[in-house]
């Protein structure tokens, strides 16, 4: 099923209003989460990954901010929701994987996402599994993943940044 039934020659929205929904999407979604309102946020995600099916591959890296989102909620909603929560991210890992392989770039099929959305993708790949870990209570695990992600995000805006204060 194909997303939105408006616009464009063939009833749909372009891939451009497509991505600033799903984008706004996940911005509500995020800030349900910081509203303590985790499982508003995870059915949000749920439903907008449904209705992008026709519209994106799978293992589209486009679709990881939505597998973040739900698994930090998933995390926040603890107990049996910990397992939904490492399966979104090991499909996350696996989608970010495929994307960055040598046969995906080598056929020319690595999309448009740049290698900064890549870093980004990564650090919060690390930092929603440290908190999975730390629910998890795997500390040694919790600590190496959020390090890691932390680092990665350093990276980009430098150790001082603002953009650090959701570490």
């Amino acid at each position: 099923s194909r997303m939105l039934e408006e616009g464009g020659v063939d009833g749909r929205i372009d891939k451009e209003g497509i991505s600033m929904y799903f984008a706004s999407t996940c911005s509500q979604a995020k800030a349900m989460i910081i509203k303590s309102n985790a499982e508003e946020a995870n059915k949000m995600m749920f439903d907008l990954l449904q209705k992008v099916k026709g519209d994106y591959d799978e293992a589209a890296v486009e679709l990881l901010p939505a597998y973040f989102i739900m698994a930090e909620a998933n995390v926040i909603m603890g107990g049996d929701r910990l397992k939904k929560a490492e399966q979104l991210l090991i499909a996350a890992y696996w989608n970010l994987l495929k994307h960055t392989s040598d046969d995906n770039k080598a056929s020319g099929l690595d999309g448009s996402s740049s290698e900064r959305e890549i870093s980004r993708y990564r650090a919060s790949l690390h930092k929603t599994f440290g908190r999975l870990f730390t629910a998890q209570d795997r500390l040694n695990d919790a600590i190496k993943e959020l390090s890691q992600g932390i680092y990665l995000e350093c990276l980009e805006h430098g150790p001082e940044s603002i953009q650090l204060c959701s570490s």
